[in-house]
């Protein structure tokens, strides 16, 4: 089915942008399931010498991939689009925080891009049009 012309590039760019956002959040999670554990031991490791207690860091571990799935999921179907943004947006800072204490300021760079294309979004939000959110429409303004 070809897309109706009422469809505008700032509505393709934004699908776009949400899915491979989304597709990145979802990949890391299914990338690190097989040897969660292992992730979750190497990142207490990683952070051994900082002020954060290991099992609060190993608890963490957990919770990182839950809510990237989750994060991914939503923003794969694009529904409560907002939200997951949102919550990306301050699991980002989360990990801003915990590369400064590494002092990682190479990777707080790249979550900073992250961030950046999360601002995009949200400050873009009524260019949304594919997704639950939306009922998948594909002929709507």
């Amino acid at each position: 089915m070809a897309l109706s012309p009422n469809i505008s590039d700032r509505q393709m760019g934004f699908a776009l942008l949400r899915l491979m956002l989304g597709v990145n959040m979802l990949g890391r999670v299914l990338v690190r399931l097989p040897d969660v554990q292992q992730f979750a031991e190497g990142m207490a490791r990683n952070f051994s010498e900082t002020i954060l207690p290991e099992p609060f860091v190993l608890v963490y571990a957990y919770v990182i991939l839950f809510a990237e799935g989750v994060i991914g999921v939503l923003l794969i179907l694009g529904w409560k689009t907002r939200w997951a943004l949102a919550g990306m947006g301050l699991l980002l800072v989360s990990l801003a925080f915990g590369q400064i204490l590494l002092q990682n300021y190479g990777t707080v760079a790249n979550i900073l891009i992250y961030a950046i294309a999360v601002y995009l979004l949200l400050t873009n939000t009524e260019y949304d049009h594919f997704g639950i959110d939306r009922g998948f429409s594909v002929d709507r303004k």
